[in-house]
């Protein structure tokens, strides 16, 4: 889900990141398996940190979804750090744009960076391996 919050003195949505060794899917994401973007997010340094190795996947790693009994593979294909905290509302809809729709089957990751700082975010896209 999501809350808003105020910002600059305008509305804005904020996803709510779950607690304990859990990843979050952003329920406007598609679902696994499924064409189009499916979008998890989780924490690295707090609350179980159930993406605290997330920075140490490259392009080219392998990252294995369990989804029930169902497991499936996806290969990291792009990587990057994008600013987040105190930045204005342009750079953030910038941002935003990696948890959109998309027209292909494609598994997006999304934790704050650095380690105990938090003021950037760490985007992992990912595809299914062949």
């Amino acid at each position: 889900g999501w809350s808003v919050v105020q910002e600059d003195g305008q509305p804005v949505s904020q996803w709510d990141v779950p607690d304990w060794r859990a990843a979050g899917w952003l329920k406007i994401s598609a679902p696994l398996g499924a064409v189009g973007n499916t979008v998890l997010e989780g924490h690295q340094n707090t609350d179980g940190r159930v993406f605290e190795n997330l920075e140490y996947l490259k392009e080219g790693d392998v990252v294995q979804v369990f989804a029930g009994p169902a497991v499936r593979d996806y290969i990291v294909a792009i990587r990057m750090i994008v600013a987040e905290n105190d930045q204005p509302l342009e750079v953030r809809y910038e941002n935003a744009k990696w948890i959109a729709p998309s027209g292909d089957e494609r598994l997006t990751l999304i934790t704050c960076y650095p380690r105990n700082n938090n003021t950037h975010r760490l985007i992992l896209v990912a595809y299914p391996q062949p």
